[in-house]
Order: C-alpha cells, then sequence, then structure tokens
C-alpha cells in the first residue's frame, strides 16, 4: 500500500486540517509555481470572444480587447480546476523531503501528513477525481490553441481542451521542481473541494522544531490505532524517524 505525503503548517493543521479530517483543494493561482500565477492566454481557433465577453468590446483598442479576451478565458480554464498536492516517490519516504519541510511546513515547524493512498482513494470513492499523478519534469511544449466547436457552449469547450491538454496545463513543471517529487490531484471542479482522511491517515511527522506543547491539540483529533506519531532528526546528512508514544486517552473522536 504506497503512502503519500502532504506537508502543512501547524496552524493549518490544528485549526483546519485534523478537526475536519479533511484536506481542502485550492485554486491554481494560490500555488507557488510560476505557471500557476502568471496569467494565461490561448491562441485560438474561431474562439468567439466578441460573443463570450461583449463588456470588452467597448473599449476602442481592438488589439487590447483581444488580448484582455484570451487572458479573461485563460483564466476561466484554470478556475475549473482544484487540486491538492503530496510527495510520493518509489526512492525515498516522504518524510525525507528536506525542501519540503522548508516551504511548506514552515521550515520544519509544521507537520507532515502520512496517507495509505488506496484507503484514501477507497474513503472519498464519491468524489470525481479526474487526475491524479505525478508532476512530470520534462514536460512538452504546451498546445496554447482552443480549437472553438461551435456546437458546444463555452463550459464544454472549456472541459474539452482541459482533457486535451491536462498534461501540459496542469501536471508539468520544469526540472527545478523535480526533488519536490509532486503527485497532483485534480478536480474539475469551480470551488473548494474537502477530501476525507479520517481512515486514510496513517501518520503524522513532527519537524525538527515543532513545539512540542502543541502535541495535546494534535493528538485529541487521531486515533492511535489508525495513526502513529513521530520525530523526525536529522542524522547522517539524511533526516530519519523515531516513533512517539501516543496518548490514547486524547482521542475523542
Amino acid at each position: 500500500m504506497p503512502k503519500i505525503y502532504h506537508y502543512t503548517k501547524l496552524s493549518t493543521a490544528i485549526e483546519f486540517i485534523l478537526p475536519s479530517m479533511t484536506l481542502r483543494t485550492n485554486f491554481l493561482n494560490k500555488m507557488n509555481g510560476p505557471k500557476e500565477n502568471q496569467n494565461w492566454a490561448f491562441g485560438g481557433v474561431n474562439v468567439p470572444y466578441d460573443t463570450m465577453y461583449p463588456e470588452l468590446n467597448l473599449n476602442e483598442d481592438k488589439n487590447r480587447t483581444h488580448f484582455e479576451s484570451m487572458y479573461k478565458f485563460g483564466e476561466e480554464i484554470k478556475s475549473k480546476i482544484q487540486a491538492t498536492c503530496f510527495v510520493y516517490s518509489d526512492e525515498y519516504e516522504g518524510y525525507e523531503n528536506e525542501m519540503m519541510w522548508a516551504q511548506y511546513a514552515n521550515n520544519h515547524l509544521g507537520i507532515c501528513l502520512e496517507i495509505d493512498t488506496d484507503i484514501f482513494l477507497d474513503e472519498n470513492n464519491d468524489v470525481e477525481i479526474f487526475k491524479f499523478q505525478n508532476i512530470n519534469y520534462n514536460p512538452k511544449k504546451n498546445d496554447k490553441w482552443v480549437y472553438w466547436n461551435k456546437n458546444l457552449s463555452k463550459d464544454e469547450n472549456i472541459i474539452q481542451h482541459i482533457q486535451s491538454n491536462f498534461e501540459s496545463l496542469f501536471l508539468s513543471k520544469s526540472h527545478y521542481w523535480e526533488k519536490e517529487f509532486e503527485k497532483r490531484l485534480l478536480i474539475l471542479a469551480n470551488d473548494f473541494c474537502y477530501l476525507k482522511i479520517k481512515e486514510s491517515l496513517t501518520g503524522i511527522y513532527y519537524g525538527l522544531s515543532t513545539n512540542p506543547n502543541y502535541d495535546a491539540a494534535i493528538q485529541q483529533f487521531i486515533d492511535p490505532t489508525k495513526t502513529k506519531t513521530y520525530r523526525v532528526y536529522f542524522e547522517n546528512n539524511r533526516l530519519k524517524k523515531m516513533e512517539r508514544r501516543n496518548k490514547s486517552t486524547a482521542y475523542n473522536g
């Protein structure tokens, strides 16, 4: 049963994730990759920008209107996808990723969640997952052309473009990010989704600097028969783990 790992700040875990035993998806433009944060624009064949965005046609500068329409359409494509990210590698255990501790777990002040993939997918079988796969760090050139089908609605054309180009759009990064070992889950939705982890949360890793005074706040939400807790430590230039003793009386779920 492969494990996936999700890094988070301590405050996010205690205030939101653990009380609800869910992971919330996010909009792409809230992620830290440069591709997700920049404006998207696509060339198009027969894309009816004039009728799609009539409010922009008030501008007398037609070239400016065209580019503004392209950017607006690009943002609509981006907004159709909700995503959440994990670490997965065949070579290393996910809690060992020093870069992820620094970037996403507040430089070892946060925690790392270990999740059993099979159980996770089973307990979220009511969610229509679009894609759940590793990021490609040697991507092909993006297809930035939208081929418009006049027999489909705008939303249907957007979904068609996403389904044809999802890997280049949402599952690719430059080689500079490859040490993240990112596995991304994508859902076609306009708003946040909440993915259950109550049954699949098998471990919680405390960082090198995670404040032990918050232990009780964490323990109250977990079932020690399902979820072990660990403290990571640094030895021989590598992160290692030490299992902690769970306080079984703290669980009130």
